[in-house]
């Protein structure tokens, strides 16, 4: 008789084999009174033996699901490989370079989401440690309280605490109906990051139900120098983050206003970054790359068309930002 699971824990990997067994160990160490199975999707890793790591692991573990790529298709693809499998009622991602310390973490997800059936994601904090293994900070500051948090909290720009991947549990109402076009079309694309980590799925999410934040932390995200977004400079990240509102404007299909002015504080803050690394801006076409280029000019295109929505930072700033969208296509 197949077995009824009530969540499923998602592993992505790519090269982690370093890792793999920590963060594997991890999960089967979770004190739980429900049945969860993992699926351990691995992009096409050929430079270490990954593979070999998780055909042993799947070997030992009789709920343990695994997906080999035949070829590299990116963070994105690799995640939504195994949500199509996802038939879960809940689930969540562990990245394979990552790790649960609470061993009551899941449990304590999946009672407060039972009683609390109009939630979409309970999540909790954690804690950043170096590559080397040396702490470095909590990931969502301690002025943020324990409690809950709302669409309409966000769209009233009051503070949302979102954590990273490794604290995030979620109500599977979105993908036990298929992957949502709009993500399906992000990927290799310029909008893929909009929908690859934390945030996305917390935003994904939040349109159909509140949050509940607990401050305990529930395990470790681990800083690597090839990390898909520690290794990005300060002001690639806000523009990144940037150019993620007109998705998010897309999917959620509404609330403009909110999405084009967190677009616009987020390219000042970009310009703020830029204009610290290259000591003005004169010259910032020879120190960005074409995608960076393409981004930015995507990020005006969205703050131009809803322009007379903009509130904050009228003129002298707008003006900065024509001038260097004009040096950037000239």
């Amino acid at each position: 008789m197949k077995r009824q699971y009530e969540l499923t824990v998602i592993i992505s990997c790519y090269n982690q084999e370093r890792y793999l067994s920590e963060t594997i160990g991890s999960v089967f160490d979770q004190k739980v009174s429900f049945p969860f199975k993992v699926i351990i999707t691995d992009d096409n890793s050929c430079l270490d033996r990954s593979k070999d790591v998780i055909q042993d692991q799947a070997e030992r573990h009789a709920d343990i699901f695994t997906i080999f790529a035949e070829q590299n298709g990116g963070y994105l693809r690799n995640i939504m490989r195994a949500l199509e499998k996802t038939d879960t009622k809940y689930f969540c991602l562990l990245d394979a370079d990552d790790y649960w310390t609470d061993p009551y973490f899941l449990q304590r997800a999946y009672e407060y989401m039972e009683s609390h059936d109009d939630y979409s994601v309970y999540e909790s904090n954690v804690e950043v440690i170096a590559e080397d293994g040396r702490s470095q900070h909590l990931f969502i500051s301690s002025r943020n309280k324990a409690g809950t948090y709302s669409k309409e909290m966000l769209l009233n720009n009051r503070s949302v605490p979102v954590t990273q991947t490794t604290g995030m549990f979620l109500r599977n109402c979105i993908f036990i109906n298929g992957i949502p076009e709009v993500m399906e079309r992000a990927v290799g694309t310029r909008s893929e990051r909009s929908f690859e980590g934390d945030t996305g799925r917390f935003m994904m999410h939040l349109k159909y139900g509140p949050a509940y934040y607990d401050s305990r932390v529930a395990g470790v995200y681990r800083l690597t120098e090839d990390g898909i977004w520690n290794s990005l400079s300060a002001a690639k990240k806000q523009l990144i983050a940037a150019r993620m509102q007109s998705d998010y404007h897309q999917y959620y299909g509404s609330d403009v206003d909110f999405f084009v002015n967190r677009a616009y504080k987020l390219l000042q803050a970009y310009l703020f970054e830029k204009q610290k690394e290259l000591d003005g801006l004169d010259k910032l076409d020879e120190f960005i790359d074409e995608y960076e280029k393409l981004m930015l000019d995507d990020v005006y295109g969205f703050c131009k068309q809803y322009e007379n929505k903009i509130v904050a930072g009228k003129n002298r700033l707008r003006n900065k930002i024509r001038q260097t969208v004009r040096i950037l296509r000239a």
